[in-house]
């Protein structure tokens, strides 16, 4: 409100101050056209929740917080407000044995806000997707903001969830020795936060069977995966990984694939595949989409949700870039406000000319 305020008395005082050139009629239709188109755009819908919309917002907090209690407890992960200022609780550590690569904290904490399950549930809607459709959810390990938000989005809307994900985690994910990917979904569930179960791990790393991980890690990843009841898929090539999830997908027939982060199996080897832009992609994308299991999805016509490259994907979205999580909705740029702000522009410039073409 405070920006709509600003423009009328910037208005004002550029056609009543000092300014002679006009006359007080041009002046007056002038502003009155600028108020009409301002009206508009300030009313034009954005930012506003549904009430299920806020129920999926409210979820994901609790579960958050949930977690960030829970680490405040365990001696030797309590977060820092440095790391994790919205306390969250999905923020993990800079390295451990457990880390893959080197990762971007801001990312990992913008990946935190609860709004990324609204925008779960609006790609569902845009899907087509109602109770009972199948989805299958492929993460790593390196943004459990993500992974917690697109399962809860899910339980909510009443999907059948298959759920797969690699252990393994870039700095900032599920990368904490003390709560890696395992036991935080166990943690959630035992809290009903959420019900889904994965069907099978991998580890993660390079070629998704652990490589670049050292064997302090592995241990770490086998142990905490056997106490949730989950078993580790250990291939010994990307190329079998790609084939055991690509069995379980087609016996499974999502009418949708979630992918989460950069796992290995999900992106490929052709570098295609990093031109694919972010978000809900319908398989007019397949051509350019790599040989990992996006483009194995899209080829069968299966639509996919690609869940990387963070800061785009908030420009495509409207969730916002801070780190402070505030309850309301994503804000995209319209294309119907962007053009009625053009009409005021050029408008002003045709009846208030300061310059002219030579």
């Amino acid at each position: 409100m405070r920006y709509f305020s600003a423009f009328f008395r910037g208005l004002f005082s550029l056609f009543w101050g000092n300014n002679t050139a006009l006359s007080k009629k041009c002046n007056l239709e002038l502003l009155l056209l600028a108020g009409i188109i301002s009206l508009l755009m300030w009313a034009w819908p954005l930012g506003n929740l549904a009430a299920e919309e806020e129920r999926i917002w409210d979820r994901v907090r609790e579960a958050q917080t949930y977690l960030y209690n829970l680490k405040t407890q365990t001696e030797g992960s309590a977060p820092s407000e440095e790391l994790d200022p919205s306390r969250c609780g999905l923020i993990g550590i800079e390295w451990s044995p457990i880390t893959t690569t080197v990762g971007s904290l801001h990312s990992k904490q913008i990946s935190c806000n609860p709004i990324w399950a609204v925008i779960f549930s609006r790609w569902f809607n845009e899907a087509g997707l109602n109770k009972d459709d199948r989805i299958a959810i492929f993460s790593s390990g390196s943004f459990p903001g993500f992974l917690v938000s697109s399962i809860i989005a899910a339980e909510e809307k009443g999907l059948d969830i298959f759920l797969q994900a690699s252990l393994g985690a870039s700095s900032y994910g599920a990368n904490d020795p003390n709560f890696p990917l395992p036991g935080i979904l166990m943690e959630l569930r035992k809290a009903g936060f959420i019900s889904t179960k994965a069907a099978f791990y991998t580890l993660g790393g390079d070629y998704e069977i652990g490589g670049g991980i050292p064997q302090e890690g592995i241990k770490i990843l086998l142990r905490s995966a056997q106490l949730e009841g989950v078993p580790v898929i250990q291939a010994k090539s990307l190329q079998e990984v790609i084939n055991t999830k690509m069995s379980y997908l087609q016996k499974f027939n999502p009418s949708l694939v979630v992918q989460i982060g950069g796992s290995h199996s999900n992106m490929g080897t052709d570098e295609k595949v990093l031109s694919l832009p972010p978000g809900f992609l319908d398989p007019k994308y397949k051509e350019n989409a790599g040989n990992g299991i996006i483009a194995l999805a899209l080829k069968k016509g299966i639509p996919v949700i690609h869940v990387l490259n963070v800061k785009k994907l908030c420009r495509i979205t409207g969730v916002p870039e801070k780190v402070d999580i505030v309850k309301r909705g994503p804000m995209p740029l319209k294309l119907e406000r962007a053009v009625l702000g053009m009409i005021s522009f050029a408008v002003f410039l045709l009846k208030y000319k300061r310059w002219t073409i030579v």
